[in-house]
């Protein structure tokens, strides 16, 4: 009786998207799209070819490891790591991911060659080059960072996160995120 009431104390001053975070998690038989299937299997095979002397190194990154560079590292090499290790890795940091897509935190971004985030560009944040990949989402955040390789890992897109995004928005992202991943 007292955990059903702390419960109900501590859920009293959370929005919906924060008690829902309390009780994620990732599902024991997970039951996954294709899309999902065909994400993890592009990741692994680009992964092949583009870490072939590293490939068992950064494997072997814990989640923890991931996590703390997302959080808090400027250099955009451990996010392109962290797009590839994902596909090794989603059921450690599915969880992790989507309970960062309300925290708007910048942390920057610093190294990122031809990556293209129009709203960084245009505000001076970034520098373009004319070409590259192009970013819908906004990786000097952590929520974007979070979107970015949820995105990736699982070949769905409920949409982006940008330097504007709201709270209000981001709620509603992190609940289509919720429910995608009560559904697999």
């Amino acid at each position: 009786m007292k955990k059903i009431n702390i419960l109900l104390l501590i859920t009293a001053h959370l929005s919906f998207a924060q008690v829902d975070e309390l009780l994620l998690e990732f599902p024991k038989n997970p039951k996954f799209s294709k899309q999902f299937i065909k994400a993890v299997n592009e990741q692994k095979k680009e992964y092949e070819l583009l870490f072939p002397n590293k490939k068992e190194e950064i494997k072997k990154y814990s989640a923890t490891f991931i996590l703390d560079k997302i959080d808090n590292d400027k250099q955009y090499g451990y996010l392109f790591i962290a797009e590839y290790w994902i596909a090794y890795n989603y059921n450690e940091i599915i969880i992790p991911l989507i309970e960062r897509i309300t925290n708007k935190k910048e942390i920057g971004l610093i190294n990122s060659a031809d990556l293209i985030i129009w709203e960084r560009i245009e505000s001076g944040d970034m520098k373009g080059y004319g070409h590259g990949a192009i970013s819908k989402d906004d990786l000097f955040t952590i929520a974007g960072r979070a979107n970015r390789l949820l995105t990736i890992i699982s070949g769905e897109n409920f949409g982006s996160v940008s330097m504007y995004s709201t709270e209000e928005e981001l709620v509603s992202l992190q609940n289509k995120w919720i429910n995608w991943l009560k559904k697999i």
